[in-house]
């Protein structure tokens, strides 16, 4: 039997879209970003064969923080069990040490145990759990929060890293499903951007959502509870039109019980893994 990892190709599309299509009840997001991620060429996409059959893929991805992100594993049914996301795993490690990536990051599902064995075979360490809330009672508002110029970066950040949410999310925010740490210069580009928010004492980072859905997320939720709700209710509240919103919570966060008293429902919960190379 003949099996290779390589560059994923256009004709890999229907082979693999044949089995990922019923994933997760035929919620895959995989089909809804596959043309974006093949285009993409500086985050390759690499797929598993086996004589000649592609029957596996997965994608890495370069971060702002200088990590690399692994993703979208997705593995034939019938060639399970075999290693297969082993080898798609250790062919992107091979890709981003030759980039100059020394730190490498991904995440699963809070119950895929199955996942998470062939992550730790990996080398991968569990670094900590988020929970994604959505608003399912309650007004929406559309002022009080406060955008955070770059005059205010300094101030911002002070109460960024003071935040119980900032320490047991050991510092990172979620964008489209991957975790950057919010290092001083990936805050300061998100200020830039204008993705940093303030009401009270709470701050947020959000950013509009893509993969191939129109849904709002804020990717960083930390500071005083009361006013972290309020800011989470102003930030979603700001357009119309999102077909989902969700904001990225550390478990453990005094927050927690604040959003859940306050009409937020718990969506899904998430295990992020992290490995480092050894320097030298």
């Amino acid at each position: 039997m003949g099996i290779r990892v390589r560059p994923a190709r256009l004709s890999d599309k229907e082979p693999l879209m044949s089995f990922i299509r019923g994933v997760w009840g035929g919620h895959d997001y995989i089909p809804r970003v596959w043309g974006e991620w093949f285009r993409d060429k500086a985050n390759p996409m690499y797929v598993v064969e086996v004589d000649g059959v592609p029957v596996g893929m997965n994608r890495m991805t370069m971060l702002e923080d200088g990590s690399a992100w692994l993703e979208g594993v997705r593995v034939h049914p019938d060639h399970r069990g075999k290693g297969l996301a082993t080898m798609l795993g250790e062919n992107s490690l091979r890709v981003a040490r030759k980039r100059g990536a020394m730190a490498f990051k991904l995440a699963s599902g809070s119950r895929n145990k199955r996942a998470h064995r062939q992550i730790a075979r990996l080398g991968f360490t569990e670094v900590t759990r988020f929970s994604v809330y959505e608003p399912v009672k309650g007004a929406l508002a559309r002022d009080g929060a406060r955008r955070v110029g770059p005059e205010d970066l300094d101030e911002a950040e002070r109460l960024m890293r003071r935040t119980k949410e900032f320490e047991i999310g050991h510092g990172v925010y979620w964008n489209n499903w991957r975790a950057a740490l919010m290092t001083p210069g990936v805050t300061r580009r998100l200020v830039e951007e204008g993705a940093v928010w303030r009401l009270g004492g709470a701050v947020a980072v959000t950013k509009p959502g893509g993969e191939g859905r129109d849904w709002e997320q804020i990717g960083f939720l930390g500071g005083e509870p009361t006013d972290a709700v309020r800011l989470a209710r102003c930030l979603f509240g700001r357009r119309k039109g999102a077909s989902e919103r969700w904001a990225y919570v550390s478990q453990g966060s005094p927050l927690i019980h604040a959003l859940r008293t306050s009409g937020f429902a718990r969506r899904v919960s998430v295990v992020l893994f992290e490995w480092k190379a050894a320097k030298g």
